[in-house]
């Protein structure tokens, strides 16, 4: 059980430290952004940042799962419940999403590692959305500051 819960945690800090650091990157690159235009968005700008934002984070979650699926797979107690890697890649990406089909599934002790991604998916998703809502808001303040000038 330690050895689970060691892996599990080890996992879950690799995804925040990677959600912080691509997080961080894309604030900086939204508001430099932002900044070029002098606190002039249009319409054509808003959408384009919105829909790149969300993009940048749907790979982002992606990569959460891929690594999710790496660890996963190279356990030999799991080798068994997947027949390929595009198997391991599908059930990591719904037990990140929190979907959880239960079409696939750990047979081991070790599918407690599930929980553990249900987890780490729900907050770094939680995470992303915050991410937005707070473009959204800075979209729409400077929209709101350039109307009323």
């Amino acid at each position: 059980m330690i050895k689970i819960l060691l892996i599990g945690f080890s996992v879950i800090a690799i995804n925040v430290i990677l959600q912080a650091i691509a997080s961080t990157y894309w604030t900086r690159k939204i508001a430099s952004s932002v900044e070029k235009w002098h606190d002039e968005i249009t319409t054509r700008r808003a959408i384009t940042l919105l829909i790149l934002s969300f993009l940048y984070l749907t790979l982002l979650h992606l990569i959460h799962a891929l690594i999710w699926a790496v660890f996963i797979g190279i356990l030999p107690a799991t080798k068994v419940d997947f027949a390929t890697s595009n198997d391991l890649f599908y059930y990591s990406v719904v037990t990140f999403t929190t979907l959880g089909y239960g079409d696939l599934t750990i047979s081991s002790p070790w599918r407690m590692l599930s929980g553990f991604e249900a987890i780490n998916g729900i907050m770094l998703i939680g995470w992303s959305t915050a991410l937005m809502y707070s473009l959204i808001q800075n979209i729409y303040r400077s929209t709101y500051k350039s109307m009323h000038q």
